[in-house]
C-alpha cells in the first residue's frame, strides 16, 4: 500500500501535475504593519488628598508590537469636566496573539497636566508640578477583526500623587479602535 503511494507521487511529480509551492505561508509584518494608530473616548480621575483632576474627553495614541504578544503604547487625551486637562500616558504590556479575542494587560506611566482642583494640605496647596501615576490597563473585551482591533471599557486603575500625598487614580476608556499606519498611507 505504501509503495503504490509513493509510486503514484513519484509519477504525478514527474508528469509535472503536482505543484509545489515554495513561497512561505506567513510573512513577517513590516514595521508600518506593527505600529498603529488609535482614537479613543475616555474618563480619567486623579484623587489625590492635595489635587483632583480629570474629566471626560477623547485621545490619539501610537502602539507599537515588538512580538505578536508584546507591545509599547503611547497616548495623549484631552479631557473636560475639572476644568481643562491632559492626560499623557506611556506604558508596555501583553496581548493574546493571533486570535480574534485578544485581551490585553498593560503597564503605564501617566502625567496629567491643565487645571485641576487644590486643596490645602498641611496647611500648604500642592505644587503646580503635574500630577504623575503608575497604573495598569486591564482590557478584556478587545478584539482583533481584519486589520482593525477594537476595545470596550477598558479599565484603568493605580497610584497618583501631586508630589505631596498619593491618592487613587483611576480611568476608563470607553471605546477604542486601533488601525496599522500601513492601512492609512
Amino acid at each position: 500500500m505504501i509503495t503504490s503511494t509513493v509510486l503514484a507521487l513519484l509519477i504525478a511529480a514527474d508528469s509535472s501535475q503536482l505543484e509545489v509551492d515554495t513561497k512561505p505561508t506567513t510573512s513577517e509584518p513590516t514595521t508600518l504593519d506593527r505600529l498603529q494608530v488609535s482614537a479613543s473616548t475616555l474618563l480619567a480621575l486623579s484623587l489625590t488628598p492635595g489635587r483632583t483632576q480629570g474629566g471626560i474627553g477623547g485621545g490619539i495614541g501610537v502602539s507599537y508590537e515588538l512580538t505578536r504578544s508584546w507591545l509599547v503604547s503611547g497616548e495623549a487625551a484631552w479631557l473636560v469636566g475639572i476644568g481643562s486637562s491632559t492626560l499623557l500616558r506611556f506604558g508596555g504590556g501583553w496581548q493574546r496573539a493571533g486570535t480574534t479575542w485578544r485581551p490585553m494587560v498593560r503597564l503605564n506611566l501617566e502625567l496629567g497636566l491643565g487645571d485641576s482642583l487644590d486643596f490645602s494640605v498641611a496647611g500648604r496647596l500642592p505644587p503646580l508640578a503635574p500630577t504623575f501615576g503608575l497604573t495598569a490597563t486591564v482590557s478584556l473585551l478587545r478584539f482583533h477583526a481584519g486589520f482593525v482591533d477594537f476595545s470596550f471599557l477598558e479599565v484603568t486603575g493605580g497610584l497618583s500623587t501631586e508630589w505631596v500625598r498619593v491618592g487613587p487614580r483611576f480611568g476608563v476608556d470607553l471605546f477604542t479602535l486601533s488601525v496599522p499606519l500601513s492601512r492609512l498611507l
